[in-house]
């Protein structure tokens, strides 16, 4: 391999070590844009499931333990048997390495009314240190209905009697997410157990946060973690298992759809490549039929002159590889730093392009390109066998 690699730098003189040829130039520039478009599209592929998974798991638990309600009507919310008693498994879900976190939440839907507008809500009451006369809505929400921070806004309840409660504002949150933003309202849990005449253990549903949102073992931790909560209930309803995969499959289909376009992608940017390798190899080919009926004559098989092509395209991918990793590399590292390509939110759930930069990933798609543009160039290479050396070799 070695003889392979020496001819190979021999092959065109030294303009063409130094890439000069226009043929070379342009195989190698194809080869970069190809591989810095793959990089780019995986680390942005990466960027928006991260983002979309952290939200999905921020606001409704990685997985689920929710009361089983009924198909209608809204007096059930006054029933301790519509709400969950605290969970036996906790402690034991908790010790599980993948769990972060195990919350209680409390749910009542409600309605907004202004002195111009109503609008319907879901007030989501949850552990934490807000005051029992306040809460949080989104900022579209905010701005639907004109609130600022510091205003009072009224809230009615309807149920077998009408609860009225003015909640004051404290301030605005946004998932980017438009389902969620127009209609939950952030409160204290203390005061939706009260209005659903709850006792304070109680809750709607227990919301457990991962350390990780994998959709690769999302399947195995739901179960394990039913298993566990089912087997330390002792006659009470079961609750419902369900996660963020299950209670927002739009935006997991549309995560799909997103890694099948970058799946596409990579296919696409390793033919263009592979094509305009092909056309360099023939070139070199054909510039260096003389040569080949040389190494003929001088007693190399077609396998060792397959070689020494096959070396001189390896070294033109590479270094193509590595124009385009340095050049995909830097774009992604800027993107992340200063977020300067932005986007509409209400389009793409988030107001930047996100990048999470795999390294893994990077060296796969570097691997994988190379094998692939080096087993189509086999093809080209078979012509090296159908060279006489008798009717090639120049004597000058």
């Amino acid at each position: 391999m070695r003889l392979s690699w020496f001819i190979a730098s021999r092959i065109g003189g030294k303009g063409e070590r130094r890439l000069s040829s226009l043929g070379n130039v342009i195989a190698v520039l194809s080869v970069a844009v190809s591989i810095m478009v793959i990089i780019i599209a995986i680390s942005v592929s990466r960027g928006f499931r991260s983002q979309m998974l952290d939200k999905m798991a921020a606001f409704a638990g990685d997985v689920n333990v929710s009361v089983m309600l009924p198909s209608g009507g809204s007096d059930y919310i006054n029933a301790d048997e519509y709400s969950l008693p605290p969970l036996n498994a906790k402690d034991e879900i908790l010790s599980l390495p993948y769990v972060k976190n195990v919350v209680g939440v409390s749910y009542r839907p409600g309605m907004i009314k202004t002195e111009e507008d109503i609008q319907g809500v879901m007030l989501k009451g949850v552990d934490s240190l807000i005051a029992e006369d306040g809460c949080y809505v989104s900022e579209k929400l905010g701005d639907i209905l004109g609130f600022k921070i510091g205003d009072k806004a009224t809230f009615y309840f309807v149920g077998q009697s009408v609860k009225v409660r003015r909640l004051k504002i404290l301030g605005f949150f946004s998932s980017s997410l438009e389902n969620l933003d127009k209609f939950y309202v952030i409160c204290s849990k203390k005061l939706v157990n009260g209005l659903n005449g709850w006792e304070e253990d109680r809750a709607s549903a227990y919301q457990i946060m991962f350390t990780d949102h994998s959709d690769k073992d999302y399947v195995s931790r739901k179960v394990q973690i039913g298993h566990l909560v089912y087997t330390s209930m002792e006659g009470e309803n079961y609750p419902r298992i369900s996660g963020s995969y299950d209670d927002m499959g739009n935006l997991v289909d549309w995560l799909r759809l997103l890694d099948m376009n970058v799946l596409i992608i990579l296919i696409l940017m390793i033919a263009v490549s592979a094509f305009n390798m092909i056309s360099c190899v023939l070139i070199i080919l054909f510039e260096n039929i003389s040569s080949i009926g040389v190494l003929k004559a001088i007693g190399m098989k077609n396998s060792g002159i397959k070689k020494v092509f096959l070396a001189k395209s390896a070294r033109i991918v590479l270094i193509g590889l590595l124009i385009g990793n340095v050049l995909a590399i830097a774009f992604c590292l800027l993107q992340q730093h200063f977020k300067f390509i932005r986007l509409n939110p209400e389009n793409y759930f988030i107001s930047y392009v996100p990048i999470d930069i795999s390294w893994w990933s990077i060296v796969a798609a570097d691997v994988l390109c190379f094998v692939a543009i080096m087993a189509i160039l086999l093809i080209p290479c078979h012509f090296i066998s159908r060279i006489q050396p008798s009717k090639t070799i120049r004597v000058r």
